[in-house]
């Protein structure tokens, strides 16, 4: 099949259709002696004919005519594989994107796609996931859609996109017999803390920088979600170091004061990552595109805009 390439091949339907090797080499804006070559080039490789001259002009063989057959076949199937484009439609999808994510996305982040979901795309589905070890994997592999958070590089073939900035705060239930609008450092570390070991989020920072301090926190209790967060807070006088924008919304639905953080941590970014295989599919950059709009450069603000330089919104960045 070296010796053989599409436009030989288009020799035989058009020596088919006009039974005449000087009319198919015009039509095909070719030298009668090309089509000649290329037809003795095709009658070597098939050990057939192909085409005799009989008084009505050239005729195909029974061979011939089995793979023109074929040959028709196959020049639907090209034809229908060059005209054809991938779209997507988020107005009547009903396709499931699957999102790995931190707990915080179930309190900050998802409530708010789904009602931007509910005006665009009202048919498609959301299935989060906790972010792991295994995310790369399943955003190489397609299982998973996007990761969202305060996420490292992922290494090669990973992109990602800046979303906002957060930082940690304190948390305290109003009330508190010690605490009230303000808590210096030596404060902070008087007091029992709720700790809290989940990924995707800036808790790492937190710790890293205490123990570059030699800092410790006295811990009262450790969960693994920051769902368990608000309710604990509520019955008892712990300290909960928690990302800011997760702090308001606590504060929404029980009596909160939210403090600085005493001990001085840079804000971080949460970004969204993707695989780049997916970089150009409809769906895919239709979503990213959904989750930019909503959550770009929206910063909680509760003690004034977060400004750090070189830390920027809203690039798309690839991983080397």
């Amino acid at each position: 099949m070296k010796n053989i390439d599409l436009r030989v091949l288009a020799i035989v339907s058009e020596l088919n259709r006009t039974r005449s090797v000087s009319q198919t080499a015009e039509n095909l804006e070719l030298s009668q002696s090309a089509v000649s070559m290329s037809l003795a080039k095709l009658r070597r490789h098939f050990n057939d004919p192909l085409f005799v001259r009989t008084s009505t002009g050239m005729e195909p063989t029974p061979h011939a005519v089995e793979l023109i057959a074929l040959l028709q076949q196959a020049e639907g199937l090209l034809q229908s594989a060059l005209g054809h484009h991938v779209v997507f439609d988020p107005r009547t999808s009903d396709r499931c994107f699957r999102i790995h994510s931190n707990d915080i996305a179930q309190i900050t982040f998802l409530p708010e796609l789904m009602k931007g979901l509910a005006k665009v795309a009202p048919n498609v589905r959301i299935d989060l996931h906790r972010i792991s070890d295994a995310t790369p994997r399943f955003l190489e592999s397609g299982e998973a859609d996007i990761a969202i958070g305060f996420i490292a590089p992922m290494g090669a073939g990973f992109c990602q996109q800046r979303l906002f900035k957060d930082r940690l705060v304190c948390a305290v239930r109003a009330g508190h017999p010690r605490i009230k609008k303000s808590m210096d450092a030596d404060e902070y570390l008087a007091e029992k803390h709720i700790a809290v070991t989940v990924c995707g989020t800036g808790h790492a920072i937190l710790e890293k920088t205490l123990e570059s301090r030699r800092m410790k926190r006295d811990i009262g209790i450790t969960i693994p979600s920051f769902l368990g967060v608000a309710p604990v807070l509520a019955g008892s006088d712990y300290v909960a170091t928690v990302p800011e924008r997760l702090a308001m919304h606590i504060s929404q639905v029980m009596p909160l004061n939210v403090l600085p953080l005493p001990v001085p941590i840079a804000p971080y970014l949460v970004v969204q990552q993707w695989h780049e295989r997916y970089t150009h599919d409809p769906a895919s950059r239709w979503l990213r595109a959904l989750v930019a709009e909503l959550f770009t450069s929206r910063s909680a603000t509760s003690f004034g805009p977060l400004a750090t330089p070189g830390l920027g919104d809203g690039s798309t960045l690839r991983t080397q």
